[in-house]
């Protein structure tokens, strides 16, 4: 039988799942809306960069919501502010059934964009707070890979067997129980830390963790850092100003910007290897690519992959390392994309074997790229940043990453005109290349480390003198 603390944690990692796959729900919904708006929507006349705005115009507006989200989640806590930005996504689900113009269908994507960037970077960090150190990448990568292939896939298929307004209509689903759900959790352990409210803190950390050696010496390393955190600038009081003064104090160190350039260099290496472009443009490609509108078959064939490579991270996290992991299967995908890119460019597309080598070929990548580098990079976005100005570090990051997440969707389809789609694979591959070798030098392993002890090799370069403490915190409790 279940304990209390399993119960607990297991309904908060089935609600974020249920937010991930509506977060990847949006996109897989969207690619058959694009498809169907480039020219076979009757209702609706849209040019070819109306399209291309609705299909990226989310990317841009996200950044207000890492804004909101900071602001919320400051004030209302981590689950109440899933729930407050989960309920206009299910008005824009609405909103899309009966828009019957651009204006209508546009401002669906504004408010998806801001509510999906909340969701998004906020289920990340509560995972990254709910979850034990060691099981963390593991569960981060659950929802932050799996979810959202999930999500993307059934959104793409149903897209192919339904009109893309009724999908609309199905997006309800999960979107509402992943409104609903968060009501039912406890709150973070580690937001009521840096809020001061240290009783509740260890209140629910134990209703969490339970009160074993270990917990109580993690329990008892985060309430002292939060303090120190609080004595050195603040007292006890909380106010904007203080985040303020934080961040300028923060922005002053060397640490920071070390922090906030391997997180910038993590985004870009998300972007160029190709997931968000094709989740968004899936349908559009794939038709492209083989050269007919009949595509259910290579989308099962490809999605198929994409969620295999979201299952197989699961397995390669528990068995690896980050650094080895990222590093390995980082380059084997990265060359797959560089013979991808040949093979379109080289093979003639009226070859009795183009189209199944294509298609193969971006399979293997997906299955690849996402058992390894996904794998690592988004639970370590959500590892990284220091737990009290967290949310802050995240929105001053992602203003830069959204324009390039923008652009990324939005010039995708000149680009595949223009270049075509194998000078798109050949070019992302090489900015993949470049990112490979900056994390080579700078990304540290923190696979099975807290945050708090993240937080200090940022600050010193090493886990060594952090780690003494706590064996000795641990020492004093046996």
């Amino acid at each position: 039988m279940l304990r209390s603390e399993s119960l607990r944690q297991l309904l908060i990692i089935s609600s974020l799942i249920l937010c991930s796959i509506s977060d990847g729900f949006i996109f897989g919904q969207m690619s058959g809306m694009v498809d169907d708006l480039r020219g076979k929507e009757s209702q609706i006349t849209l040019n070819d960069a109306d399209v291309s705005l609705i299909a990226s115009i989310i990317n841009a507006t996200c950044i207000m919501g890492f804004g909101v989200v900071a602001l919320l989640s400051e004030k209302f806590g981590r689950r109440q502010t899933i729930s407050i930005l989960s309920i206009p996504v299910l008005v824009s689900y609405i909103m899309v059934y009966l828009g019957q113009d651009m204006a209508t269908i546009v401002t669906s994507r504004v408010i998806v964009g801001v509510c999906y960037g909340g969701v998004l970077i906020l289920t990340y960090i509560a995972m990254a707070e709910y979850m034990n150190p060691n099981k963390r990448a593991f569960y981060i990568n659950l929802i932050s890979a799996i979810g959202p292939s999930v999500g993307t896939v059934l959104g793409h298929v149903l897209c192919l067997l339904l009109h893309w307004r009724t999908v609309a209509l199905i997006g309800l689903i999960p979107t509402g129980l992943s409104a609903i759900l968060p009501l039912f959790w406890v709150e973070s352990p580690s937001w009521l830390a840096s809020q001061g409210r240290f009783e509740e803190c260890k209140k629910v950390y134990r209703e969490l963790f339970g009160k074993s050696n270990a917990s109580e010496a993690q329990l008892e390393l985060l309430i002292e850092t939060e303090k120190a955190k609080r004595n050195e600038i603040t007292g006890n009081k909380r106010s904007f100003a203080i985040i303020v003064e934080k961040m300028r104090t923060a922005m002053t160190k060397k640490y920071f910007w070390k922090i906030m350039v391997l997180g910038a260099v993590i985004n870009i290496y998300r972007i160029a290897a190709g997931k968000l472009m094709f989740s968004t443009l899936a349908i559009t490609m794939l038709q492209e690519l083989t050269g007919t509108s009949n595509i259910l078959v290579y989308t099962f064939y490809v999605d198929g992959f994409f969620i295999l490579g979201s299952i197989f991270s699961l397995f390669s996290l528990s068995a690896m390392k980050m650094r080895p992991l990222i590093f390995s299967l980082g380059f084997l995908a990265n060359f797959t994309l560089l013979v991808l890119s040949a093979c379109v460019h080289f093979i003639p597309s009226d070859s009795t074997y183009y189209v199944w080598t294509v298609i193969s070929l971006l399979a293997f990548y997906f299955i690849t790229v996402l058992t390894g580098p996904y794998a690592v990079l988004e639970p370590y976005l959500a590892e990284i940043f220091p737990l009290d100005i967290k949310l802050y570090c995240i929105l001053l990051s992602s203003f830069l990453i959204s324009i390039a997440s923008f652009l990324a969707v939005f010039l995708a389809p000149l680009m595949f005109a223009t270049i075509g789609y194998d000078g798109v694979f050949l070019l992302n591959a090489l900015i993949v290349f470049l990112c490979l070798g900056y994390l080579w030098f700078f990304m540290p392993e923190t696979k099975g480390r807290t945050l708090q002890e993240i937080e200090y090799y940022f600050k010193n370069n090493n886990f060594n003198d952090l780690q003494e403490t706590n064996n000795e915190q641990v020492t004093g409790l046996l």
